[in-house]
């Protein structure tokens, strides 16, 4: 039994590709999505296509992350409040424009986790961040593992959302991440697309994790074609910084933003982020 692991693809549709370019080569039984199929990148529809072809052929286990949750919500809607705002809410205005009734629909029908059954073999626990919320972080020797464990009836668990690969045992469970397919956080070498392949037999399951060479610079033009440059400013330039392996992420420069607009103004409620705080923060991580 061979079960294909992806999580965090964010709209990186050429990312995809390349794994399934790769899949199409291997014996995969059925396909696993952990959650985050929008976000920084413009191939939203492709990917959203590609998830609904592969159920017509194969057997697959899609569950929701925090990014359609933040779409279902209404985020990504009106709220003409924020237009001065457009690197904290462009990428979120952009994904609302590119999901239609039926993607929508399909989205909410989705749940925050759910349970790979195969005969013969261990129940796995999926998940995005955790099984009780898609934004909790699931990470090596965290404070409230224990806890959140203790909610795991499963052996094995499968959670995306840190864009971390891992692999650990902790509190009697085996967790595993399979990284992110769309925007991976790395510590060294070139940007790759993360996925897992799980690999199961006599009871046992064995993750095997894969990294894939994709067209970074082919992804940084769509983004460039589809404005989202000029849809959401620094935050489109923070992700090609990471794609091109800079060490900085998306959420410290949204940290850092934050406090120099509290610095400035006094306080700084989300999402009213001025561009300049934004432009400030982007300038000195992108020299660090």
């Amino acid at each position: 039994m061979n079960i294909a692991v992806l999580s965090d693809i964010h709209g990186n549709h050429i990312a995809l590709a390349a794994c399934m370019a790769y899949l199409e080569k291997q014996e995969i039984d059925a396909y696993c999505f952990l959650g985050d199929y929008i976000g920084e990148f413009p191939g939203i529809r492709q990917v959203m296509d590609t998830l609904y072809s592969l159920q017509a052929k194969k057997p697959c286990h899609i569950i929701k992350g925090n990014k359609e949750n933040y779409q279902l919500s209404g985020l990504g809607e009106g709220h003409p409040e924020w237009d001065h705002y457009p690197s904290t809410v462009g990428m979120l205005r952009y994904g609302r424009q590119q999901l239609s009734k039926r993607d929508l629909t399909f989205l909410s029908s989705l749940s925050i986790t759910d349970r790979i059954h195969v005969d013969g073999m261990p129940d796995i626990r999926i998940c995005h961040g955790t099984q009780r919320d898609v934004r909790e972080d699931m990470r090596p020797g965290g404070s409230q593992n224990g806890e959140i464990l203790a909610g795991v009836a499963e052996r094995y668990m499968l959670c995306g959302h840190t864009h971390r690969v891992m692999d650990i045992q902790e509190y009697g469970k085996v967790i595993w991440n399979p990284g992110s397919v769309g925007l991976p956080v790395i510590s060294e070498g070139s940007m790759k697309a993360q996925l897992m392949l799980l690999h199961g037999g006599n009871g046992v399951w064995e993750p095997e994790f894969v990294a894939l060479d994709y067209d970074i610079e082919a992804v940084i033009q769509d983004m460039q074609i589809n404005g989202l440059y000029e849809i959401a400013p620094y935050w489109s330039r923070v992700t090609a910084c990471i794609l091109r392996g800079k060490q900085i992420t998306l959420g410290r420069v949204l940290d850092r933003a934050m406090e120099l607009c509290r610095q400035k103004t006094g306080k700084c409620d989300w999402p009213e982020v001025p561009e300049s705080c934004w432009k400030q923060a982007y300038e000195e991580m992108k020299q660090a």
